[in-house]
Formats: C-alpha cells, structure tokens, sequence
C-alpha cells in the first residue's frame, strides 16, 4: 500500500486503472461513487459490510467488518496472494458496475420519465 495524498480527477482515474484491489472500510456511505469508479476500473471490491454496500455490490465484492482490523488485513492478504479468486471479483465488480455506469442510469431516468408521461398524456411518451 502507498499513501498517494491529494490526487487530480484525472490522477484518481490513472491510479484506479493501475490498482487490482480497492478496499472502502466505510461506517456510512449513500452511493460509494468512489466504489463505482473502481468497479468500472476493474478493480476488486473489498468493502465495509454496511447496508448501501450490501445493497448495490453483493454477490460482487467481498465484505468485512468495518472495525475489524484483523479481517480486513486477512481479505487483504489473501486477495494479494490469489490471482483467480480476485480475477473472478475484479469481473462481477465491472459487471456490477456496468448497471450503474452513465448511460444506464440516463436510460432509467428517461424510461422513469416516459413512465410518468404516459400516465398524464397517453401515447406522448411512446413517440
């Protein structure tokens, strides 16, 4: 591990693409958008076992106890050492990742909208 300090946009982007691991030991977090752009990287996803990550990444990232120190060490290690195990997460991180990318999120919110356009003037939405 390397202390990197305070990193442009594009700085962040150039180190997310060099990492293989991204660990997020949260208490809180909304989104995790930090967790997206590292998914969307290829990295693999180790995360605080909090609901938002539980909700947005399981079955895609492995998830630790965010004030055990021991376990996050002990993923962290293995994870090191196990090329497949964390090739196989660095992929259901990026499938993941794919559903909450740009353009699918600007597809919901149109579907969302059309949805609501379609209540109020039947037959606006669908042209």
């Amino acid at each position: 591990m390397q202390a990197l300090g305070r990193l442009s946009a594009p700085a962040v982007a150039r180190q997310m693409a060099r990492a293989a691991i991204f660990a997020s030991p949260a208490r809180y977090e909304p989104f995790g958008l930090a967790v997206l752009e590292a998914a969307l990287s290829g990295c693999a996803l180790v995360l605080s076992d909090i609901p938002t990550f539980r909700e947005l990444w399981g079955g895609a990232a492995v998830f630790v106890p965010p004030d055990d120190a021991d376990a996050w060490a002990a993923v962290l290690d293995g994870l090191t050492r196990d090329g497949s195990r964390r090739s196989v997460l660095q992929r259901k991180a990026w499938r993941r990742g794919l559903a909450y990318s740009a353009a699918a999120l600007t597809a919901g919110t149109l579907g969302a909208y059309g949805d609501v356009l379609s209540l109020r003037w039947p037959g606006v939405a669908a042209q």
